[in-house]
């Protein structure tokens, strides 16, 4: 019997949406509302038929389980818990006014059915509707308050609608009326990764975890928040014990592959492997589509061609003030429209300021957050995309279990992810010389295609009083200060170790470290014993609170005179900014797309001598530069000058760039299969 609701995986609940959900009880769709009596044919055809729909069902394939109840329903019209069942498998096609019909039906019914409830609160969720939603999950907890995950819904509603306080005294009050339930400390620790309350979450995870030595979902977001913490190898063991349990578990896979090119040392070979069975898991659930009705000459540049736009289509969860959106604005502004159209497939619900600024550069703008990956990939079929772009790989709200569908016929990997997807149909990644050269493109399952000379284009911060040029801090301090304003994860202890020789080799030196994850006491207090450990000097190393304003946190990088990147996870955002507010970078090559990535950048923008092939090199380069106060004095007065008119900081020239691969990619017919 299909005894489980599937709860609402809204984008917010991800590092860790979870399924778990309420009992529709045994009775459902069993007939407990129809005439009493010996069996007849009719009647076994009715059972035949849930039994049908409830094996669909389990298989995933809700439009035949809806097909099974509907002629179930024919012959008991009456019967709530088959119209509540049917009612989920509609919603998970998001066929919502006839799921609507049915369960407010199976209310009327059966006013006692909190299922009923439960699952228009969810659709209303779905839909946008807070209000509603946490009306329906109000009424389903007082008809069934012992439904644990009913909570968790009500809690998220809250959430989502700007009520925190509520969500947190929702989750509190139930788990002191069920302290034993597994499910609600799951809920809370989602609330709790919410808010940032890191500490808070990590614990609430470990005791639900502690309850249910099985819950993977609940070991696969313990696993996120050990690595946002910087617990890398943990992280590691928690994802992998996810798998263990539940080898299915397409998050969890996607987030080791993230967790993995945190490591340096031997990670290569085995973030291949893990890569390729990943692709093996959403292989096996999609269904790619093999013709498409964009296969002729669209985009053809030769006479007499058609003369139809290039469909672009860009899948994110980041179109806002995020690092994918800061590089992309400036890109979209300056594609031509002669040549290419753009449409946008969103993964993140929230819109903000730049969400608004990038809306205008998309011809066609659909959110798919609420789409199970074979609806999001018949949209995009059906909308005739030419080449798919993927912006997030195995970061945070990712579509990539869409790509195996093959919804275009040419899918490119670019921007938000510097390593192999591992996605069967995704075509290409989009590299340069610098950060994949010829002996590393085996480390893809892609194909690679180079850009001349960089793959992201910086779009420069507004003009801003806060945001001139600034004098040399060295000037007035009388020493050099080195900096990272890294995030936590990013900061291996063989960065820390480095950093330490850096510092053993220049006495009168001091280190700045600044970021929004050391705004807590324990996590400042967790930094400084990673310190210690690691030989860096404390009396010469200030640890600074993140600035959540962006003009002012760009400004404190006027107290800095150079910027020491982390491996083998070097600075993307933080190194475009800094270089524009005249701050050079100092960092160390690697032997991955990801670990060469600083290199890239710095190459592009004619500043060679900043980049180290060795950890000595890198010490070196330190001394060396951290030395020259006066040439640092000259660089810094003329840098923004020097990068603003590189490709990597003036979309104008990176631009043609990039729509001539796209333009070259599409004219490959050997992509079309």
């Amino acid at each position: 019997m299909f005894g489980w609701l599937k709860r609402i995986g809204s984008a917010g609940r991800d590092p860790g949406a979870t399924d778990a959900g309420i009992p529709l009880g045994e009775d459902a769709g069993s007939g407990r509302d129809r005439q009493k009596g010996a069996p007849g044919d009719a009647e076994k055809f009715a059972a035949d038929s849930i039994a049908r729909g409830l094996a669909a069902a389990n298989r995933g394939d809700y439009v035949k389980a809806a097909d099974g109840y509907r002629q179930a329903l024919e012959l008991t019209p009456d019967d709530a818990g088959l119209r509540v069942v049917l009612g989920f498998a509609l919603i998970e096609q998001k066929a919502y006014a006839e799921a609507r019909g049915h369960l407010n039906r199976a209310i009327l019914l059966d006013p006692g059915n909190a299922q009923g409830f439960y699952l228009l609160g969810r659709m209303a969720q779905e839909q946008g509707d807070l209000t509603g939603a946490i009306e329906n999950f109000r009424e389903a907890l007082e008809i069934a308050p012992s439904m644990d995950a009913i909570y968790g819904s009500l809690a998220s509603a809250y959430l989502l609608g700007g009520h925190p306080d509520s969500a947190e005294k929702t989750l509190v009050d139930a788990i002191a009326a069920f302290p034993d339930s597994p499910v609600l400390l799951f809920e809370l620790g989602w609330y709790c990764w919410t808010v940032n309350d890191l500490a808070r979450a990590g614990q609430c995870y470990r005791d639900a975890i502690r309850l249910d030595p099985q819950y993977h979902k609940a070991h696969s977001n313990l696993g996120i928040v050990l690595l946002k913490e910087g617990h890398l190898p943990q992280a590691v063991d928690s994802f992998e014990r996810a798998l263990q349990i539940d080898p299915a578990n397409i998050e969890a896979r996607s987030h080791l592959l993230w967790a993995l090119t945190f490591f340096r040392s031997g990670s290569s070979d085995r973030y291949q492997r893990e890569a390729q069975i990943y692709g093996e898991h959403v292989r096996y659930k999609a269904r790619p589509y093999t013709s498409w009705r964009n296969q002729g000459s669209r985009g053809s540049q030769t006479e007499g061609a058609s003369k139809d736009l290039l469909k672009l289509g860009f899948v994110s969860g980041d179109f806002r003030a995020h690092p994918v959106g800061y590089f992309l604005e400036g890109v979209l502004g300056q594609l031509n429209r002669s040549k290419v159209e753009l449409v946008a497939y969103s993964m993140n619900p929230e819109d903000d300021d730049l969400t608004e600024r990038l809306k205008g550069y998309f011809a066609a703008w659909t959110g798919i957050a609420g789409f199970n990956d074979e609806q999001a990939a018949r949209k995009i079929h059906q909308d005739g995309v030419d080449i798919l772009i993927d912006l997030s790989g195995h970061s945070a709200y990712n579509r990539l279990p869409v790509f195996a569908w093959k919804p275009a016929p040419a899918q490119v990997s670019w921007l938000g992810y510097l390593a192999s997807t591992g996605v069967p149909g995704m075509d290409y990644v989009l590299a340069d010389p610098v950060s994949v050269p010829a002996q590393f493109r085996e480390q893809f399952a892609e194909k690679v295609w180079h850009l001349p000379e960089t793959i992201f284009c910086f779009t420069p911060p507004p003009e801003h009083p806060k945001l001139g040029q600034t004098p040399l801090p060295a000037l007035r301090n009388g020493y050099i200060t080195f900096g990272s304003f890294q995030r936590i994860n990013k900061i291996s202890d063989e960065t820390l170790v480095l950093w330490g020789r850096v510092l053993e080799a220049m006495p009168d030196a001091r280190f700045c470290l600044r970021n929004q994850d050391l705004n807590g006491q324990e996590a400042r207090d967790r930094m400084v014993a990673r310190l210690k450990r690691c030989g860096m000097q404390l009396e010469r190393t200030m640890i600074e609170p993140g600035v959540p304003v962006r003009e002012d946190y760009l400004a404190t990088l006027g107290q800095v005179d150079v910027i020491l990147d982390t491996l083998p996870h070097p600075g993307v955002t933080t190194a475009c900014e800094a270089l524009w507010m005249g701050v050079p970078t100092i960092t160390l090559a690697g032997k991955t797309m990801l670990g060469r990535i600083g290199a890239s950048l710095l190459t592009c923008v004619g500043m060679t001598d900043w980049v180290a092939w060795s950890e000595d090199d890198y010490v070196a380069l330190a001394v060396k530069h951290g030395s020259d106060t006066e040439g640092l004095a000259r660089l810094r007065a003329g840098m923004r000058q020097q990068v603003a008119v590189t490709p990597l900081f003036d979309a104008t020239v990176f631009a043609p760039q990039f729509e001539k691969a796209l333009l070259d990619i599409w004219q490959r017919r050997d992509i079309v299969s």
